[in-house]
């Protein structure tokens, strides 16, 4: 008897859908598809142009358009809608100039290649975008406001006023700057710093907004700037000015753009058209040949490309705590040929203490000395400043807070000096006691020790009193960055020459020249900041000196923390 098979629609639905699924996993993300098959037929198309017994696979070109030169039809229709021209008119037309010429595998090799180039220019820009919106999310939305019966709300962030009391709980995002006024616990600035290394903040100490409390305890803090003013919304109006700040290159490729395109579609069509007038063989190989330039001349690679390249390395660089101030600066760095460092807090941590510390003379006590240096040094900014008035509190000498303290100046380069209860006081480096005259009346032992400290790599100072010499001298020690050495022969790599200035002696440079790597001709000690200056200028001088006419403008990159 005669059967009959039924067959469930809805069934085959689901295993069509259930297979499309399947097969959607194993694609790269984003990829549709219409590109895939695109590119399956496209390759087809290939196999009939080359093997001549199978000249009919040319004909699965038109399914390979069919499927890629859709969403590409799309956009040129609305770039003609705004009176435009753009790459994907230009392709457009490529293709349909193939099918009406019947070289189909040449309109599938235009419809699947430009499909395929979209999809990778909608990752890379996706990419830029992810890379700007994670730098934008480190902006919080919420806060938990402590009220002043010291119950807790959960509050927008604008909302918050100088001076609110807000508390950060365990792994909760810092709402703004402010002031830790409760608890200590471990922070993690990475977003801001790009430095991985916690912090730990207690009560007094300043926290930045979009940071994260990393550690066990909660903190309660008082805030010091609105939500706008603060160092996470600073950054981000950094990124995102940095992001629409053109470069050269970008305005370049633009103006170019606008004037090219239209110059190559004239041309092409001049090349499809005037060839018809001597004969159908003749018309039909300079269509050909004007197809192939409006393929091959789009400028979609460099309008495409520029910006997005521009976007990606903003954000990347932003998301690791540096902020780079547009494409121009970015683009900039390609041309560093001479990179000058300063040497601390730069390839040094800045994280000074004090080795040794010798009384001169019989003048002054250790106490007296130790409270001299703190009272000379406390106003002062640089990390050495700081490592003397933490040894000054280390051994319970504080600054004497009834002394008379005027006419502080910082002498650049040298140290500071001022009038301490009525006698001339001066901190510095031998360059300042050399010029004062002081240094000379020091004993030979005392200059054989501080030579010995300066060769270990320490920076030797003293402390003198007009009238009565040098009364005390010290070293301090700074230990090398980690990945300083690793910095250095990177750049060395790269083939950029290298330089350390710093105002420190001999010794000092010449230890941390050794320790990242550098011979020691590529370091200059005992400068002072005008004299810095102009050894950039110098170098500056010998690097535009050394190019040729064509050669690529070289630029100087200056590596230092902002002091001296």
């Amino acid at each position: 008897p005669n059967t009959m098979t039924t067959i469930d629609m809805t069934e085959l639905d689901s295993k069509g859908w259930r297979c499309t699924k399947r097969l959607r996993h194993f694609l790269p993300k984003g990829l549709g598809l219409n590109i895939v098959i695109s590119g399956v037929f496209w390759f087809v198309s290939v196999l009939g142009h080359f093997i001549e017994k199978w000249s009919y696979l040319r004909y699965a070109g038109l399914v390979s358009v069919a499927f890629g030169i859709p969403s590409v039809a799309i956009k040129a229709y609305r770039t003609l809608k705004r009176k435009h021209f753009d790459a994907n008119c230009m392709m457009v037309t490529a293709a349909i100039g193939s099918l009406l010429l019947q070289e189909y595998d040449e309109a599938a090799s235009v419809s699947f290649l430009f499909a395929i180039s979209e999809y990778l220019e909608d990752q890379a820009t996706k990419r830029a975008t992810k890379a700007l919106d994670s730098i934008i999310k480190m902006r919080p939305d919420h806060a938990n406001f402590v009220g002043p019966n010291g119950d807790v709300q959960i509050v927008p962030v604008e909302s918050l006023a100088i001076g609110s009391l807000v508390s950060v709980r365990t792994g909760d995002q810092i709402p703004s700057d402010g002031v830790v006024v409760e608890g200590t616990s471990q922070i993690d600035e990475k977003s801001l710093t790009g430095e991985s290394l916690l912090i730990t903040k207690g009560p007094g100490d300043i926290v930045s907004g979009g940071t994260i409390n990393a550690g066990s305890s909660p903190i309660k803090l008082r805030i010091t700037s609105l939500v706008e003013d603060s160092a996470v919304s600073r950054l981000v109006r950094l990124v995102e000015e940095s992001a629409s700040n053109t470069s050269p290159t970008e305005q370049l490729v633009d103006a170019f753009a606008k004037s090219y395109t239209p110059t190559v579609i004239v041309i092409a069509l001049l090349m499809c058209t005037i060839p018809w007038l001597f004969g159908p063989e003749m018309g039909r190989k300079w269509t050909m040949n004007g197809l192939i330039i409006v393929v091959i001349a789009c400028p979609c690679a460099l309008t495409i490309s520029t910006p997005v390249t521009y976007a990606a390395g903003l954000a990347a660089t932003a998301q690791k705590g540096i902020i780079v101030k547009g494409g121009a600066k970015l683009e900039a760095l390609g041309s560093v040929k001479t990179v000058v460092f300063d040497k601390t807090g730069t390839l040094t941590e800045g994280k000074f203490r004090l080795i040794h510390l010798e009384i001169v003379g019989t003048n002054k006590q250790r106490r007296e000395v130790m409270s001299l240096l703190s009272t000379m040094e406390a106003p002062s900014s640089h990390p050495l400043a700081t490592a003397l008035v933490n040894a000054a509190k280390a051994e319970g000498v504080e600054r004497a807070e009834n002394s008379q303290v005027l006419n502080h100046t910082i002498l650049p380069g040298e140290g500071v000096t001022a009038i301490v209860d009525g006698e001339e006081v001066y901190v510095g480096n031998v360059r300042l006691f050399d010029r004062l005259g002081m240094y000379d009346s020091l004993g030979d032992d005392e200059k054989a020790k501080a030579e010995q400290w300066n060769s270990e790599g320490g920076t030797v100072g003293f402390l003198g009193v007009k009238g009565a010499g040098i009364v005390g001298m010290f070293c301090v020690a700074d230990g090398v960055r980690p990945e300083a050495r690793y910095v250095i022969d990177e750049l060395a790599r790269d083939g950029c020459v290298i330089v350390i200035l710093t105002g420190d002696g001999d010794g000092a440079a010449k230890a941390v020249a050794r320790a990242v790597g550098l011979p020691l001709d590529c370091v200059q000690s005992r400068l002072t900041p005008d004299a810095k200056l102009h050894c950039v200028a110098s170098e500056l001088g010998l690097s535009k000196r050394s190019g040729s006419f064509w050669s690529k403008k070289e630029l100087l990159l200056f590596v230092g923390d902002g002091v001296n």
